[in-house]
């Protein structure tokens, strides 16, 4: 059995201190969103909710736009991650290829809208002109298609060994048999990568809400939220007025504040760990099936 030396001992140490820092406003914010509003303005909420109550989140979901809300943030985070993934994977495999001969103009042609974007203002007026204002496509097309997110997949594609494709070749397999049954099973890691970044983005944005949909039946959860987080202080008043602030429970700005940040968390705190599975395990996939 190895011995533990102090220097182990230390490390440990300063780990457990750095997990301890990483997941306690986390925790935090969860206690605080189930305390009783009384308590936490008397700062006795420390490591566990005092006055226990889910009546926070009951307030969340009194308003009607949650769920429809809800279901347009899990629809533009899947067509939008699909959508992308296709796209980016399309123009990452082409890249990839040393005898694709549109290579370095296209390079170009990626490369310089990463540097120089076009500004607010130009987009806008493309997204008016393309018919996208209060479509549900705003959320999809315009952000479908990620420079670094190429590159990172083209990096990735270039270390896998061309014998693989050679092997496909002369068994007869053509260029799209050969992506999707022998690069792209190879690809897993780079997949789940950017799928995650992709996913978070999309259910986290609420701008592109903001500045081209008017129509409050398209609005995102997180846009949702956001009006409601400012409204945060007439709800507790009508609740008061409903008399949902009781003697025993009492709502506040800041539990409410609270419940809002964990709805807005936890659907992607529980979707990274089986994402995160995929990261190592695409490495050891792939081979030359027909």
């Amino acid at each position: 059995m190895k011995k533990i030396t102090v220097f182990d001992a230390i490390m440990v140490c300063l780990l457990l201190i750095l997990c301890v820092v990483t997941l306690y406003p986390f925790y935090y914010a969860l206690i605080i969103s189930v305390s009783d509003g009384l308590r936490v303005q008397q700062h006795n909420v420390v490591l566990l909710p005092q006055g226990f109550t889910l009546q926070n989140y009951h307030a969340i979901f009194l308003d009607d736009r949650i769920l429809d809300a809800t279901f347009i943030s899990l629809a533009r985070t899947v067509l939008g991650t699909a959508l992308s993934l296709i796209v980016i994977g399309l123009c990452a495999y082409s890249m990839s290829k040393t005898y694709f001969k549109f290579k370095k103009p296209l390079f170009i042609f990626f490369v310089i809208p990463m540097y120089v974007s076009g500004g607010m203002l130009p987009t806008f007026i493309l997204i008016h002109d393309l018919h996208l204002m209060n479509n549900f496509l705003v959320y999809i097309l315009p952000g479908c298609y990620s420079t670094f997110f190429m590159f990172l997949m083209k990096v990735f594609l270039e270390t896998i060994p061309d014998n693989l494709e050679e092997s496909a070749r002369i068994d007869g397999a053509r260029e799209l048999k050969i992506m999707t049954s022998v690069i792209l099973p190879l690809c897993y890691p780079v997949i789940a990568t950017i799928a995650l970044f992709v996913g978070v983005g999309q259910w986290n944005s609420w701008f592109d809400a903001l500045m081209y949909v008017s129509n409050q039946s398209l609005h995102p959860l997180q846009m949702v939220l956001q009006a409601i987080l400012t409204e945060s202080q007439n709800t507790a008043d009508k609740l008061l007025l409903m008399g949902m602030n009781s003697q025993k429970v009492t709502l506040t700005t800041q539990t409410y504040t609270m419940a809002v940040l964990i709805v807005t968390t936890v659907p992607i705190v529980f979707v990274y760990p089986f994402a995160q599975r995929y990261f190592v395990k695409g490495m050891t996939l792939g081979a030359v099936k027909m």
